[in-house]
C-alpha cells in the first residue's frame, strides 16, 4: 500500500527533477517507509513511489521495481493477496523472483500474459508500468476502485498520482476548485465518483475495472472488469448458498491475514465488522492461516461517549468472543475541533458528516505500530444492509413484482431497522400503516432518487436539486444492470459499482492511508461479489434481516446477539451534537466569513441561519454540513497550492 505518481512530457516542457521529487512526496503520508524516483531521460518519463512496507519490507521490494532485464518498470499501491499461488504458477512457467513480494508477480505476471494478468489478481490496485521497450504505460484500477488513480494531460504531459493534492505541486495547478463539479458533489453526494472529473480542473479519474494504455499522442481507456460477466451458477437451496458463501467468506479472510507487519482490526461492534473480526479468529483457532505476523488478534474501536452513536457495548462482547486485545479510542467534540479541518482535506470530497472516528482510529493504529487492518466494508453494499434497500424493494411491491408474503416480509425487516440510524420518514413512519397508505406512500416515493431526497433544503440554500447536474459529466461507464433483474438487484448493481460503493471507498482511502495504515476489506473480494450478486433477492433481504444469508453464514461463529441485531448505525459521527458542544464557535466564525456568505454556489445568508438554529438545538445540521465540508475543502485546496507556490519562489 502505498502513494504512486508518474509524468511523461510528451511535447513541451519536462518537469524539473525537483518538481517531480515533490509531486512524489507530496503522497509521504501513503508511504512513510521509503520514496523511490526513476527517470527515463530520453524518454522523458518520470515514475515516483512513496512506499508503505507490508511484504517483504527488505529493500527488495523497493519501488519503482523493473524486471524482464530493465525491459517493465512498476510503481504500485495496493496488494494481490493471492500472489503466493500466482508466484507458484509464474515459477514453473519459468519465472525468477529476486524478492518475496507481490510487487515482483505483478511484474512477472504482466510480461506472461499482457493485461490479461488483471483477470488472475485477487486483490486491490492502482498501479503503473513503464515498458521501457515498446515504450509505452500500462496503468490499471481494480475491480471495484478500491485503490484511488487520477491523471491529467495539460501542455503535453501526462500525469498521474493516487490523490488529488500532490497535483497541487504541479506549475498548472492553482488550487482553484472545479466549481461546477463542486456543487454536484454537494447536491449528489453518494454520486461523486461517478463523473470522470473530479475537483481540480483538468484532472480525472480512472474509474474502477478500467485500464489504461498511454502511447506517443494517444491515451485509450478500456473496461476490463464487468461483474455481470462472472456471476457463477447459484445453488437452488438456501443451506447450500450459506455453505458457499461461508466458505467464499472465510477463505477471502484468510488471504487478508497475509502480512509482513502487524495486523488489527477496526471494529464497531456491527455485523460486519464483528464477522471479520470473528471469523478471523475462528481461523486462527483451527490454524487455517499462513503468512502472518505474530501481532494480528487486535482490535480498535471508535466510542462516542454519551452520544447515540456510542456502540462500544457491542464491540465489548465481539471482543469478549474473540479474546482479541482492544484499545477504545474515545472521540468527542474536542477532538473533532482540534482535527476537522485537516480530516477534511485528507478525505478530498464531500461526506454527509465529518468523518472524525475513523479518521482517529486508523491514526491509533498507526501510533500502535499497526500498518493493515482487516475491516467489513462493502457487506452493506453487497447484501443490502442499508434501509433504502429495503424500502425500494417495498415500493417495487407496488408494480410487477407484487407477491404478499414478500411484502410482509419485507415490511418486518424495515420494522427491525429502527432505533439505529435510519432517516426520518422510513419505517418510523411505516409501523402500523395500512397497506393502502403504504401503496399512496410508494407512488409519492417512487419519483425519488435511491437514497432519501434533499431537493427541498438545497433549493433554499440556492443549489440545484440533486440529478441533473450529472448530465454536464462524462459519468462512470459501468456495465447496467440486466432489465430483467428485480427492483432490488438493479438499485444495489448501480450503487455498488458506480454510485454509493465507490465514493465511500475514497473516505475510507483518505481516511486511512492519511496514517499510512493499509486496509484490506474481505466482502470485496471478487469471488464473494459475484456470488453475491447472484443470490436471489430474498437471500440478501429476507426473514426480517438484511444481509440474510450473512447472518446465517455466520451462525456459531459470533455471539448471537450481535448476529442477530437489526438496528442500523451508518458509518459516521455525531455531529448534531458536537455542533451544539466545542465545535459551535468554530462553525459560526467560518459562516460569517466573506468568503461563505459570498460563496458562488449556495445562498450564504440561508446557510447562515442554518447553522445558526443547528448550534442552537433547534435543527439538526445534517442538510447544511456538506456545505460546510465544501467551503473548508476550497479553501485548504487554495491554501495548500499558494503554500507550494510560494516555496518553490522561495
Amino acid at each position: 500500500m502505498c502513494g504512486i505518481t508518474g509524468a511523461w512530457a510528451q511535447i513541451g516542457s519536462e518537469l524539473r527533477p525537483d518538481t517531480f521529487q515533490s509531486f512524489a512526496d507530496r503522497l509521504a503520508h501513503r508511504g512513510p517507509d521509503g520514496s523511490g524516483v526513476r527517470h527515463f531521460a530520453s524518454d522523458r518519463v518520470w515514475l515516483g513511489h512513496r512506499r508503505l512496507a507490508i511484504l517483504d519490507t527488505s529493500e527488495r521490494g523497493n519501488q519503482p521495481m523493473t524486471y524482464a532485464g530493465g525491459r517493465y518498470w512498476l510503481t504500485y499501491n495496493g496488494e494481490i493477496y493471492n500472489f503466493v499461488e500466482l508466484r507458484e504458477t509464474l515459477s514453473q512457467l519459468g519465472h525468477r523472483f529476486l524478492s518475496d513480494s507481490d510487487s515482483e508477480v505483478i511484474l512477472a505476471a504482466y510480461s506472461q500474459w499482457g493485461p490479461d494478468c488483471q483477470l488472475r489478481f485477487n486483490g486491490m490496485w492502482a498501479f503503473a508500468i513503464w515498458d521501457a521497450e515498446a515504450k509505452e504505460l500500462f496503468l490499471s484500477r481494480d475491480r471495484f476502485g478500491i485503490k484511488p488513480l487520477y491523471y491529467a494531460e495539460i501542455g503535453g504531459c501526462f500525469t498521474f498520482s493516487s490523490e488529488l493534492k500532490a497535483f497541487l505541486v504541479l506549475p498548472w495547478c492553482t488550487g482553484e476548485v472545479n466549481e461546477e463539479y463542486l456543487t454536484f458533489s454537494i447536491t449528489d453526494i453518494n454520486g461523486q465518483e461517478a463523473p470522470s472529473e473530479t475537483l481540480l480542473a483538468g484532472v480525472k479519474r480512472l474509474h474502477p475495472g478500467h485500464c489504461m494504455r498511454v502511447t506517443q499522442g494517444r491515451v485509450q481507456i478500456s473496461r476490463w472488469w464487468n461483474t455481470l460477466e462472472h456471476i457463477p451458477e447459484m445453488p437452488k437451496r438456501l443451506d447450500d448458498q450459506v455453505q458457499q458463501f461461508r466458505e467464499l467468506f472465510l477463505d477471502a479472510c484468510r488471504l487478508r491475514l497475509r502480512s509482513d507487519v502487524s495486523i488489527a482490526t477496526s471494529l464497531s461492534g456491527g455485523l460486519d465488522s464483528s464477522a471479520v473480526a470473528c471469523a478471523i479468529s475462528d481461523l486462527g483457532r483451527r490454524g487455517e492461516i499462513d503468512h502472518v505476523p505474530d501481532d494480528w488478534h487486535r482490535a480498535f474501536v471508535a466510542c462516542f461517549p454519551g452520544t447515540r452513536l456510542d456502540e462500544r457495548g457491542y464491540a465489548e462482547e465481539v471482543v469478549a468472543h474473540t479474546g482479541m486485545r482492544p484499545e477504545y479510542c474515545l472521540v468527542d467534540d474536542a477532538d473533532a475541533l482540534q482535527d476537522i479541518e485537516k480530516v477534511i482535506f485528507d478525505l478530498e470530497g464531500i461526506w454527509f458528516t465529518p468523518l472524525v472516528g475513523p479518521w482517529t482510529v486508523y491514526r491509533a493504529m498507526r501510533h500502535a505500530g499497526i500498518s493493515v487492518s482487516l475491516d467489513g466494508h462493502g457487506a452493506d453494499e453487497l447484501l443490502g444492509g442499508y434501509h433504502f434497500y429495503v424500502e425500494h424493494a417495498i415500493m417495487s411491491q407496488f408494480g410487477r413484482e407484487f407477491h404478499l408474503a414478500r411484502y410482509r416480509d419485507l415490511r418486518r425487516v424495515q420494522a427491525g431497522l429502527v432505533g439505529g440510524t435510519m432517516t426520518a420518514g422510513s419505517g418510523e413512519k411505516l409501523q402500523g400503516s395500512s397497506f393502502a397508505t403504504d401503496v399512496r406512500a410508494a407512488f409519492r416515493r417512487h419519483l425519488r432518487r435511491f437514497y432519501p431526497s434533499r431537493s427541498g433544503i438545497l433549493r433554499a440554500f440556492g443549489l440545484p436539486p440533486s440529478g441533473p447536474e450529472a448530465n454536464r459529466f462524462q459519468l462512470d461507464p459501468s456495465p447496467s444492470p440486466p432489465r430483467h433483474a428485480s427492483a432490488l438487484f438493479r438499485m444495489q448493481f448501480i450503487s455498488f459499482h458506480s454510485h454509493l460503493l465507490p465514493t465511500f471507498l475514497r473516505c475510507i482511502d483518505r481516511a486511512s492511508m492519511s496514517h499510512g495504515v493499509e486496509v484490506r476489506m474481505p466482502f470485496l473480494d471478487w469471488r464473494l461479489v459475484t456470488f453475491g450478486f447472484g443470490l436471489p433477492d430474498e437471500s440478501r433481504i429476507g426473514d426480517g434481516y438484511t444481509k440474510r444469508i450473512l447472518r446465517l453464514a455466520m451462525r456459531g461463529l459470533m455471539p448471537e446477539s450481535i448476529r442477530l441485531r437489526t438496528n442500523k448505525f451508518h458509518f459516521s459521527s455525531p455531529i448534531s451534537e458536537w455542533a451544539r458542544g466545542a465545535l459551535r464557535p468554530w462553525l459560526l466564525d467560518l459562516s460569517a466569513s466573506r468568503s461563505f456568505l459570498e460563496a458562488p454556489i449556495w445562498n450564504g445568508a440561508a446557510a447562515r441561519r442554518a447553522l445558526e438554529s443547528a448550534v442552537a438545538g433547534t435543527t439538526e445540521i445534517g442538510a447544511v454540513w456538506p456545505l460546510v465540508n465544501a467551503h473548508v475543502l476550497r479553501q485548504c485546496f487554495r491554501n495548500a497550492a499558494q503554500k507550494e507556490a510560494a516555496r518553490q519562489v522561495a
